[in-house]
């Protein structure tokens, strides 16, 4: 599997607590080499959620392993069927969610689907 590299373009959001992710320099998942993956993680403290561009949302339980039981989006662009990333909230319209996709820059709103 290719490495994720960060970029100035992808604004990846917690979805959780809708803060920005900062890229995670170290491997998760040290203790099986085959699924080593590097990827976006959440600043805020005992925040376990993670995002990568091969895998979207996903979260690692105390250990370092993945933890399947929480539920995280599933957002996947209909253009590609890449995971999206959540990329913006409005504040004063608390159900408001922006999701781009990494691979064809495609944006998709809880309210219209698909733009641009």
């Amino acid at each position: 599997m290719p490495a994720i590299q960060p970029s100035k373009e992808l604004r990846a959001l917690c979805h959780e607590h809708h803060v920005e992710m900062k890229f995670n320099q170290s491997p998760l998942d040290s203790k099986d080499v085959s699924t080593q993956t590097l990827a976006y993680a959440c600043t805020q403290s005992d925040c376990l959620v993670y995002y990568n561009i091969f895998r979207g949302y996903f979260m690692l339980s105390q250990n370092g392993n993945t933890h399947q039981a929480d539920m995280v989006p599933e957002v996947r662009c209909p253009r590609d069927g890449a995971p999206m990333y959540l990329a913006e909230i409005d504040q004063e319209k608390r159900d408001f969610r922006l999701w781009r996709c990494p691979q064809c820059d495609g944006r998709r709103t809880n309210e219209e689907g698909l733009v641009g």
